[in-house]
């Protein structure tokens, strides 16, 4: 049975965006701008990679406390293993488009 187009909710549509990374109204994406948007970039970029880097912290206490006996819940330090990797993963093909787009720019004849 197929769904009608005029029943789906638009709003109801999520992106693929694991862990929360790119969310414009979390606490990393938020920045300090002077109105012209100067230092906007560098501050949600430095903010992503603080994110993701909190996402490993958090994996590798929950791996320390599973290796230490402190924890037997196996299942949640494997998501957050697992969170992490992905987080970290997208941070890199951030990472790639940007370089990729800053040597477009460079090598653009003027």
């Amino acid at each position: 049975m197929a769904i009608p187009i005029n029943s789906i909710n638009i709003n109801s549509i999520k992106e693929l965006n694991p862990n929360d990374i790119a969310n414009p109204n979390s606490a990393a994406a938020s920045s300090s701008s002077n109105g012209n948007g100067a230092g906007s970039f560098s501050n949600t970029l430095s903010g992503y990679i603080d994110k993701v880097n909190n996402i490993q912290t958090d994996a590798n206490k929950q791996t320390e406390l599973i290796a230490s006996g402190k924890s037997s819940n196996i299942h949640q330090a494997m998501i957050d293993v697992e969170k992490a990797n992905d987080s970290f993963e997208l941070m890199m093909q951030m990472r790639n488009k940007i370089i990729t787009a800053y040597n477009t720019v460079i090598n653009m004849q003027v």
